[in-house]
């Protein structure tokens, strides 16, 4: 179908005037945006397009006429085919750069709000994910292999090595897939729901915890997997995952321990076991330097703390070790995860000044919504944002101070324009490099009642 004049297939040349939300050069076709992944600002550009709508499109780069003086040499030679990486044809300085432009732009355009946002950069640019997850595939020699999926498809794209990840992803996917393929395991087929082998997760902060996700009722050849791997990684603990649903989400049962036990790792304030459910972000260093941020927003704060979205209570136990003083409220709606944060308070001995709550967000927040002010707020929810019933809590309780994480500048700006709406003043906005050589950002608000 021909749109806004040009056809799927048709090849064009054009500067590179803007960058999209994931890092994406855009050619402007007359009035109208062309996307090009991996080309950068400034330069010119021959794309051949592959989805044309009326007023969009969207293109492959075909070749860089002139090249940025900032693009640089991808290390990854799966960068471009697996879908892990958007960003590694791009200098870290402009990757930082591009990162505070992504926030400043999504406050203004969304939230009409004007900040200055500079970029915190990762200690390491290299080797800094502490969890792989990795779908299993099939190649075309029908042997099983691990992998990222191309980006927007499910189509595995097999990978022997993780320049995110460091070494570890490369023994890990070594053992893991000549284990599956001496042992005769077969894959699971989305299309037909057939077939065992689903994820390969696993955590490596100090100490290995790995999970097969199997489409069964156990992981046959434990034993087998059990001894490769001790034979690379010393100690570890292996978990099997149960899903037999037709579902994108990757673990659906929780786990069962098949071997091995789980140890405590470091967490910065303090060292503890992490469920392989549990949330954890996957760069230690940004990790505790968003921790620290946090708790020296509330440092000076002498008041109850309410913290929503609370998971495992990884970040409630930070602040309950980093600010002595201060009694914390937290609230989240998975069971399994409050159970954990319980344990967690109690094993650091901060229970008797933290209370887990069990329950949702928006619904805790009309409950606590009796303009009990002097209290500050602390919210880190998922890449959706806040709730309409948690937003609405938040101000008609009237907290003294928010301290908001985000990893979504998009929803971070739709949440801060209602609070500044509502009497708030934004008086510290800090944009991490979480996740280097990707589009993704993490950021950290303050803002003060008025």
């Amino acid at each position: 179908m021909q749109m806004i004049g040009l056809l799927v297939g048709d090849i064009i040349e054009g500067e590179i005037v803007d960058l999209g939300v994931e890092g994406e050069g855009v050619v402007k076709y007359g009035a109208f945006p062309i996307f090009v992944p991996y080309a950068l600002l400034g330069e010119r550009v021959r794309v051949r397009l592959n989805y044309v709508k009326k007023d969009v499109a969207f293109g492959d780069l075909i070749e860089v006429l002139t090249p940025s003086n900032d693009r640089v040499k991808p290390v990854c030679c799966y960068f471009g085919k697996c879908g892990g990486c958007d960003l590694q044809h791009m200098s870290h300085s402009l990757q930082l750069e591009t990162k505070r432009l992504f926030v400043e732009r999504s406050l203004k355009r969304n939230g009409g709000i004007d900040y200055p946002v500079p970029t915190v950069k990762s200690y390491n640019e290299w080797g800094y994910r502490n969890k792989l997850s990795l779908p299993f595939g099939i190649n075309g020699e029908k042997k099983v292999v691990l992998g990222f999926y191309e980006k927007r498809t499910h189509k595995v794209v097999s990978i022997k090595h993780c320049a995110l990840n460091g070494e570890n992803a490369g023994k890990l996917i070594k053992v893991v897939t000549e284990w599956a393929n001496d042992n005769g395991l077969s894959v699971y087929d989305e299309r037909t729901g057939k077939g065992l082998l689903r994820h390969f997760v696993a955590r490596t902060t100090d100490f290995l915890s790995a999970v097969v996700v199997v489409n069964g009722d156990e992981l046959p050849y434990a034993d087998d997997l059990k001894k490769r791997l001790g034979e690379v990684f010393g100690e570890f603990a292996l978990y099997v995952s149960v899903n037999k649903k037709d579902t994108n989400v990757i673990m659906t049962d929780g786990v069962k321990l098949v071997a091995g036990e789980e140890k405590e790792q470091n967490l910065g304030a303090f060292s503890a076991k992490v469920s392989p459910c549990s949330f954890l972000q996957v760069n230690d260093e940004v990790r505790d330097a968003i921790y620290d941020d946090v708790a020296s927003l509330l440092a000076d704060f002498d008041g109850d703390i309410v913290e929503l979205y609370s998971g495992v209570g990884i970040l409630t136990a930070q602040l309950a070790v980093r600010l002595p003083n201060a009694k914390i409220s937290a609230v989240e709606i998975v069971s399994e995860a409050v159970e954990d944060a319980k344990a967690l308070v109690k094993k650091l001995g901060v229970d008797d000044r933290v209370t887990c709550h069990l329950g949702d967000a928006g619904e805790f927040m009309k409950s606590y919504a009796d303009n009990d002010c002097g209290k500050a707020i602390v919210i880190d929810p998922p890449r959706k944002g806040c709730s309409v019933d948690a937003v609405d809590g938040i101000v008609n309780a009237g907290f003294e101070r928010i301290a908001y994480v985000s990893c979504n500048p998009a929803t971070l700006a739709r949440d801060l324009k209602i609070f500044v709406a509502n009497g708030y003043e934004i008086d510290y906005v800090q944009p991490y490099d979480m996740f280097p050589q990707t589009s993704n950002v993490e950021t950290v608000v303050c803002l003060n009642k008025r």
